[in-house]
């Protein structure tokens, strides 16, 4: 036993650990393990800086193969000794039934046991397929080479994809160095853009200032001129005040007169309310709509029958008649929706809308599983981020009560949707104020959500930054 276990060591020890066959043409690589010449050159074919050792994935710095020559004839060495052992087995390997002490010379296929003639009898292996040993070899082996090819190819499979995943921590260095260089040109945007408007903001502040400082200064001189005109009254008063009666009364009347004049209001020191601006999504705005815009198509097998799409299928108003339109499953029956194309999986993506003096509307996203039945709006909660107009003010189902800031009514409104980040935000293009932003985690396809109201005004998705 000590043989046969020292014998199969040699022998996996010269197998090759890429094609598991013995070493052909063995060579030595940088960390000391042995490969066939052409197994590691089909290896490293598509690798270019580094070369991973197969076995230890040792980095190896150049593609050096060293020859092993005397690995080769201790091959040779083993393979006879394996063809040699395999003889000798043959002949004196004829192993006894343990039961009765007779010679195994019969294969059972069904119990997968050698037997001895004793053993096939009744009932142990009754009706089941007996051979003779060589003639059981013979079929299992054959059987086991077919084994031989497709655990080659899953072998030489698993290597390519450790090659593939080998190059995988190059391309994530270039990945995280290109994210960080774009992410230092949207923070030096950023800088720029503040030092602008700082600089804007504090010579409108200084120039109001002056403004102010010259009112307060005439201000201060009409008090003082009416203090003046104070005082000339009391000296006459007091001059007055001994004149005969004739004289006194000839007077009294520019008296009343003069005492009748206004006091200059006070005047009162308010500065306007100046903020920053920030940019869209703290960049540019402009170069996040020229990056992220998306073409947005309405999808008219959705559209309620109440709903007119335009042939371009870009606008879409609503009119009392219902149209005779086929009924399909995803088209929505109760509200006056229509869903957009192309659904989103993944990724950053802005379009705008056209609402124009439309009294009331609902746009956003919405799940591609959401109910087309439902007779209340959809909701965050339900799969529908939107924000909603209704008269003169805005509101988002599903993220609370508080009306959101409408100070200047929107023409347009753009939504830039994040799917990795979960977040859909609204923006009113009119002034490129920020209304609100929706934060969830999305796990199922998304699509443009249009919601018409009962006037015949349009809905428009923009096909150009028209308000910019």
């Amino acid at each position: 036993m000590a043989v046969e276990a020292a014998l199969a060591g040699l022998r996996a020890e010269v197998s090759c650990p890429i094609c598991l066959d013995d070493l052909r043409d063995p060579v030595t690589i940088e960390c000391g393990h042995n490969f066939c010449r052409f197994c590691i050159q089909q290896s490293w074919a598509d690798l270019r800086d580094r070369f991973p050792c197969p076995v230890c994935r040792h980095q190896c710095q150049e593609r050096h193969l060293r020859s092993n020559t005397q690995l080769g004839r201790m091959i040779d060495i083993a393979r006879l000794l394996q063809i040699t052992r395999s003889k000798k087995k043959r002949q004196e390997d004829r192993r006894l039934c343990e039961k009765h002490n007779q010679a195994l010379t019969l294969f059972c296929e069904e119990d997968l046991e050698l037997l001895c003639s004793l053993c096939t009898q009744p009932p142990d292996h009754q009706g089941h397929q007996v051979r003779p040993v060589d003639e059981a070899a013979a079929h299992h082996r054959q059987k086991l080479s077919s084994y031989i090819e497709p655990l080659k190819k899953q072998v030489a499979d698993i290597q390519k994809l450790i090659s593939i995943q080998s190059k995988k921590p190059l391309e994530l260095r270039e990945k995280v160095e290109n994210q960080r260089l774009e992410l230092l040109s949207e923070f030096e945007h950023l800088r720029q853009f503040l030092e602008r408007d700082q600089e804007s903001i504090l010579s409108r502040l200084a120039d109001e200032e002056k403004a102010i400082q010259k009112k307060l200064s005439t201000n201060i001189t009409a008090f003082s001129e009416y203090n003046s005109t104070l005082k000339g009254l009391l000296n006459k008063l007091a001059e007055s005040s001994v004149l005969p009666e004739v004289e006194l009364l000839l007077q009294i009347k520019n008296f009343y007169k003069n005492s009748e004049e206004f006091s200059p209001s006070v005047f009162s020191v308010q500065l306007r309310r100046e903020g920053c601006s920030f940019p869209f999504q703290y960049s540019a705005l402009q170069k996040i709509i020229k990056k992220f815009r998306v073409d947005i198509i309405l999808d008219p097998e959705t559209a309620h029958p109440n709903l007119i799409v335009s042939e371009d299928k870009k606008c879409v108003r609503y009119t009392k008649r219902k149209q005779n339109v086929p009924d399909f499953p995803k088209r929505f029956t109760v509200n006056t929706v229509v869903l957009g194309f192309p659904f989103f999986h993944s990724g950053r993506h802005f379009w705008e809308v056209e609402v124009g003096d439309k009294i009331k509307w609902a746009i956003g996203v919405c799940k591609d599983s959401l109910s087309t039945k439902t007779r209340r709006s959809p909701s965050a909660c339900q799969g529908c981020w939107t924000i909603r107009w209704q008269g003169d003010s805005y509101d988002a189902p599903g993220a609370g009560t508080t009306p959101l800031p409408s100070e200047v009514k929107p023409k347009g409104i753009g939504i830039f949707l994040d799917y990795e980040m979960g977040e859909v935000s609204f923006y009113n293009m009119t002034d490129k104020s920020h209304i609100h932003t929706f934060t969830d985690t999305f796990n199922r396809p998304l699509r443009p959500y249009f919601y018409v109201g009962p006037d015949s005004n349009p809905l428009r998705i923009c096909t150009g930054t028209d308000y910019e």
